[in-house]
């Protein structure tokens, strides 16, 4: 049996930008599938030295525990400043957070928008 598929991700040279787009199939998501998406995806951000991210948080279904924020911070986001992640866009059109750092460890901006278009053409400027 082949599950959904849980995220997708893209590398685009000419902008030096890695998307990271969760998908349906995050709704049969442990942490540990997330943990391994996130590493992937870092790892993928640190081999292109990747200036710009953007995440699409618009189909994910999945609830991380607590302990996943802190692993977040001390393993995934000193990645994200190895690479030279400059700025991240999110694609979040629910309740948008605030723009600022998602941790006290970021070294790169965070800016959260209702759709892709808007991610696109700030995190690309």
């Amino acid at each position: 049996m082949i599950k959904d598929p849980m995220y997708s991700m893209i590398y685009h040279k000419p902008e030096h930008l890695v998307r990271l787009k969760w998908l349906a199939g995050t709704a049969g998501m442990m942490d540990a599938d997330f943990k391994e998406t996130l590493e992937a995806f870092a790892e993928t951000a640190i081999q292109h030295k990747a200036h710009r991210l953007l995440i699409d948080v618009s189909e994910f279904k999945h609830r991380p525990s607590p302990e996943v924020g802190a692993w977040r911070d001390e393993v995934i986001i000193p990645k994200y400043n190895k690479a030279g992640v400059k700025k991240i866009a999110w694609v979040w059109p629910m309740n948008t957070p605030s723009n600022g750092p998602t941790s006290p460890k970021d070294k790169f901006e965070n800016h959260y928008f209702a759709t892709e278009a808007e991610a696109l053409a700030w995190v690309a400027s």
